[in-house]
């Protein structure tokens, strides 16, 4: 028997869309993915999650080279039932209601602040108190306060409020701008995410069906339908149909690159590779966007950073207790905050990790220290993902051009990020705690010698969006409910239909969508 839905993706977006289009126990579903179960240890240890870059669970992608050709980032995506949400710092935030007013002005109409806060309220389950804005206390994803925290983030909250950055006592519900510890989807010392949230209660109902090892080769696509999708496993090619439709749910980097395979996208690039053009949409893998980060690494006088985190001690807290610095989710504390007068909402995110971060997480800490990631939560900079092949299992080219933004306010944003981010650290009770400046260096005073720092170390904060986005207009890729343009039974849910990047870490944000999106599929 046919499924009704066939999903593209079991990551977040994926899983939320499995569960959610099957609840009514009348339509079955097939998810397809490219990994596997979420086998390795290091999923459910939340400070682990550096552990599975580039290992069997991560897609291990890397951009075209970015600022001048100097910088190739590295960019792990989950590549598993539950993706990125198994290997992600477990960050939990609704991002900003101007993030989301933005996108309706844009002509994501239904997407405003006001018709999406009761979707991000009703699917959190946070195990803690209402304080400045109401929360949601009896969704499936379960998320807190971190209680693993280490005292040199109640530093640099304390510090961030003596420099003048304060707000409610909640980032998450409305417009928040100030500093706090994180809050994390976490349950009794473990990582919980949509895996375990969706996923796994939906297959356990027996009407969500999963395929796994299987690359989406192509949608079929016939008399300006999608049918169904053809996919690549074990060596062979096999075609799977659908009895209502089809959604993607690969992310912005898995969704266009399937659209573009299947001869929809830009038309002059698909015969650059020998694709039959099935419809010109020069949108699909355009307005790429992602957060850019670097980092303020200061050694401290303390000598009990997460550097030890593997201690015998630490490795028996956290296998007998769950408790100490595994337990924590690494990235503790966060604040978000205006570079620039003019600025409507925030634009700057800083967030300290109480370890050494180095190589883009790659290698393991070697002193005691802390760093603080500056963040461009606002992006002006927009890149491209395009084909390297028409193999399917080929990865994509992607390109962030980073701080690329004529005005040159991302390159502005991050260079006073780095300063305003000095100053916190030579405030109390942080200064107390700080020794030296290890990164970008006490040398590097000028714009140029920030600029430079920046071009040797920049990264992304692993949030790519925004290559499929939606809208009214004629060159936006989806419709506002989500429909494909040009072909009947296709939809895409995940985070490559978002307009622009919102402030903050997304992963809420896109099972806000997948949730959104299976009350379009399921009405009437």
């Amino acid at each position: 028997m046919l499924p009704d839905w066939i999903v593209v993706g079991a990551g977040t977006a994926g899983s939320v869309l499995a569960a959610r289009l099957t609840e009514d126990g009348r339509r079955r579903a097939l998810l397809i993915e490219a990994g596997h179960k979420p086998t390795s240890q290091f999923v459910a240890i939340p400070a682990g999650f550096a552990k599975l870059f580039k290992s069997d669970h991560d897609w291990n992608f890397e951009s075209e080279p970015q600022l001048g050709g100097r910088r190739v980032i590295y960019t792990p995506r989950g590549r598993m039932l539950g993706g990125s949400s198994n290997m992600n710092a477990q960050m939990h935030t609704w991002c900003h209601p101007a993030d989301y007013d933005e996108w309706a002005a844009q002509g994501a109409t239904g997407w405003s602040w006001d018709d999406v806060a009761p979707i991000l309220r009703s699917q959190e389950n946070f195990q803690g108190p209402d304080t400045a804005f109401p929360r949601g206390h009896s969704g499936p994803m379960l998320t807190e306060t971190n209680r693993h925290v280490h005292p040199l983030a109640h530093s640099f909250v304390q510090a961030a409020h003596a420099a003048g950055i304060t707000g409610p006592a909640d980032c998450n519900g409305g417009a928040a701008e100030g500093a706090w510890i994180t809050q994390i989807a976490h349950r009794r010392g473990k990582r919980f995410s949509a895996y375990n949230a969706y996923l796994e209660p939906a297959i356990a109902t027996g009407r969500v069906d999963t395929i796994t090892g299987a690359v989406a080769a192509s949608l079929l696509i016939e008399s300006g339908r999608c049918t169904g999708v053809r996919i690549l496993r074990d060596g062979r090619i096999e075609d799977l149909r659908a009895g209502r439709g089809v959604v993607l749910a690969a992310g912005a980097f898995g969704s266009p690159q399937i659209l573009m395979l299947s001869g929809i996208g830009p038309g002059d690039h698909l015969q650059s590779h020998g694709i039959p053009v099935l419809r010109d949409l020069p949108a699909v893998g355009a307005n790429l966007q992602d957060h850019p980060a670097a980092a303020v690494v200061v050694s401290c006088h303390r000598k009990d950073t997460l550097k030890n985190a593997e201690s015998i001690g630490n490795l028996l807290r956290y296998l007998l207790f769950k408790r100490g610095p595994l337990a924590s989710n690494a990235v503790e504390a966060l604040a978000f905050t205006r570079i620039g007068g003019d600025e409507p909402a925030p634009n700057l995110e800083l967030a300290i990790a109480p370890f050494e971060w180095r190589n883009e997480g790659l290698e393991p800490p070697q002193v005691h220290a802390f760093s603080i990631a500056v963040i461009g939560i606002k992006p002006r900079s927009r890149g491209t993902l395009r084909l390297a092949s028409p193999d399917p299992a080929a990865k994509p080219r992607i390109d962030f051009a980073l701080l690329t933004d004529p005005e040159g306010i991302d390159r502005r944003v991050m260079i006073e990020g780095l300063r305003l981010t000095r100053r916190i650290v030579a405030t109390q009770p942080l200064a107390a705690e700080s020794a030296d400046e290890l990164l970008p260096g006490p040398g590097a005073l000028s714009d140029d010698d920030l600029y430079e720092y920046l071009a040797g170390n920049i990264q992304t904060l692993y949030h790519p969006t925004g290559t499929c986005r939606m809208g009214t207009d004629s060159g936006s890729v989806v419709t506002p409910d989500l429909r494909l343009r040009g072909v009947e039974g296709l939809w895409i849910a995940d985070a490559s239909v978002m307009p622009s990047v919102p402030r903050g870490h997304p992963n809420a944000v896109v099972a806000m969508i997948a949730n959104k999106a299976a009350g379009i599929l399921n009405s009437p």
